[in-house]
């Protein structure tokens, strides 16, 4: 029986450590003392493989093997080297293994010859030490996840697979279930968990646009109003002096797995998607980039403060909301429209006069 508390919790970053790649020869040396002619090859893969980045000091190896039917028999000889036996763990056609006496150390990662996912394990190791920007960047999504969620290893994975899946798809090693994804618009009841996932990404872009200068970074939309059901998307609007100045963030913004909207009619409004499929399995965060001067932020953190104190428009949009994603499950420009109807009457009302744009 495995104990619950060797599980991983915890979220632990460290500072690249040159001895990483020591620590896993010597594995590998065991490791292949125990496959002995099965195994063809051992691969060090994993952030603690991509230099100069941070990551759970927990050295990833992928073992590639000839006939993956003959490796359970070795699971004694495993134990007996201190590894704890998973079998596949969630993953078709993979051993897992963990060492793990006192805090994890090493995860094996099994695979037989020709299984696509030590391709794609190779290609994303490969691209990250090719590209230290996008390696740079992924440090910071990592650092900046594992701030909010240190005791919560699943939401901080949740954090970043949007970033991983645009690596693969980079690398022409994205999984069918992503390249196939619907880009639906579902509404899921609110999770406290936004939040921190938008101060999370607020951080990592103020890390790559650490040379530029902005006015000020929102998390607007419904995944900033506590108690709201929404697409589960962070908003994020980023005020610049002058929108001249915005198509210097197209770059960075890329290297956090952004895709920029550039057939966007409306350039005054630079927009950014992350996640959306075939880049990713579902959309995860969208950034608004506007000048100051604009009322696009003015009119959008007010709705945001009205449905934050006021309790039955928040009820009534809710409603709306998720009548329209049944209605308008694929047509986004229709449910943005009639949703955008609800807004300004809610605004007017309220006093507001000057315009409203989506």
């Amino acid at each position: 029986m495995i104990d619950p508390n060797e599980k991983i919790k915890l979220v632990e970053l460290t500072e690249y450590n040159p001895e990483w790649p020591k620590i896993f020869a010597d594995a590998a040396n065991e490791i292949k003392s125990i496959l002995k002619e099965n195994c063809v090859q051992i691969h060090h893969i994993g952030s603690t493989a991509i230099p100069n980045i941070y990551a759970k000091p927990i050295i990833d190896i992928l073992p590639v093997v000839k006939d993956i039917s003959l490796v359970d028999s070795l699971n004694h000889e495993f134990e007996e080297r201190g590894y704890v036996c998973m079998g596949e763990y969630g993953i078709s056609g993979r051993r897992f293994y963990w060492k793990s006496k006192t805090k994890r150390t090493h995860n094996i990662h099994l695979f037989e010859q020709g299984s696509p996912e030590v391709k794609r394990h190779l290609l994303f190791r490969d691209f990250m030490i090719a590209y230290e920007d996008y390696a740079q960047a992924y440090s910071l999504v990592k650092q900046s996840l594992a701030e909010v969620f240190s005791e919560d290893i699943e939401n901080y994975c949740n954090g970043k697979s949007s970033f991983v899946q645009m690596i693969d798809y980079k690398t022409g090693s994205a999984k069918t279930e992503q390249l196939n994804a619907q880009d639906n618009i579902i509404i899921e009841p609110y999770n406290s968990n936004w939040s921190k996932l938008a101060e999370a990404e607020i951080k990592a872009i103020r890390g790559v646009s650490s040379p530029l200068s902005y006015v000020s970074i929102e998390h607007l939309g419904s995944t900033a109003v506590p108690g709201l059901s929404s697409k589960p998307i962070i908003d994020i609007f980023i005020a610049v002096k002058s929108i001249e100045e915005a198509n210097q963030w197209i770059k960075p913004l890329e290297t956090l797995a952004y895709v920029f909207w550039d057939e966007n009619p409306n350039k005054s409004h630079l927009r950014f998607f992350k996640g959306m499929p075939p880049f990713g399995e579902k959309r995860t965060h969208h950034i608004h980039i506007i000048d100051i001067s604009s009322i696009k932020m003015e009119h959008r953190i007010l709705f945001r403060d009205i449905l934050r104190r006021d309790h039955k428009i928040r009820l009534e949009y809710e409603a709306l909301k998720i009548k329209l994603s049944e209605s308008n499950s694929a047509d986004r420009e229709a449910y943005t429209d009639k949703k955008g109807e609800f807004i300004k009457k809610v605004l007017r009302e309220r006093g507001y006069l000057k315009p409203i744009s989506r």
